[in-house]
């Protein structure tokens, strides 16, 4: 627990993992931090440093949000200078494979911003690394969609005390075929 989880009025612990460019994310952590949470920015500038977010394992937050672009081909981190170990990147991409290898979230709710990672292969990778939810797009959400419905969800999450899916419904109010975000549970422990 956190020192901000004992105040008089606790503040819920969300982490953002803020991929390439960082405007996303900045502007969804004064978002959450409006929203009364205590948001720990993190600022990944290599692979290794994303995989070392995911790889928290006993100490990882409540909530993780992964801000950065994506498509079919995984979370995009584009080039990088020679010396830089980039043997888990897939022509610039990290894949789920990857993910899966390094995620350990120990229950914590995982929600990605990044276009086209709301499929089955990366919810299995966080899922299987210990995650509880993993929130994410199918598809391609235009514009200012994302950064709408984080504010939404994150609304009811830590506003409302909703569910994390009944936050999700409302969240997806007016928002498009492709802004559409997808929900993924892990098993109970009594079915694994």
């Amino acid at each position: 627990m956190s020192v901000d989880e004992s105040f008089f009025v606790p503040r819920k612990r969300v982490s953002i993992a803020a991929i390439g460019d960082q405007g996303e994310a900045l502007l969804l952590r004064a978002i959450l931090e409006n929203l009364g949470a205590a948001v720990t920015l993190h600022l990944p500038g290599t692979p290794e440093d994303f995989l070392k977010v995911i790889g928290q394992e006993a100490s990882s937050p409540p909530v993780l949000i992964v801000s950065g672009h994506g498509d079919e081909d995984g979370l995009i981190f584009g080039a990088y200078a020679p010396e830089i170990d980039v043997s888990m990147l897939t022509d610039g991409h990290l894949g789920a494979e990857a993910i899966a290898a390094r995620a350990d979230m120990r229950g914590a709710i995982v929600i990605s911003t990044a276009c086209g990672t709301g499929g089955p292969d990366f919810a299995s990778a966080f899922l299987g690394g210990g995650a509880s939810a993993y929130v994410a797009p199918e598809g391609y959400p235009e514009g200012a969609d994302a950064a709408l419905f984080m504010h939404r969800l994150m609304h009811g999450l830590l506003q409302s005390e909703m569910s994390l899916a009944e936050a999700l419904e409302g969240a997806q109010s007016g928002l498009g075929a492709d802004s559409r975000f997808k929900l993924y549970r892990a098993e109970p422990e009594s079915r694994r």
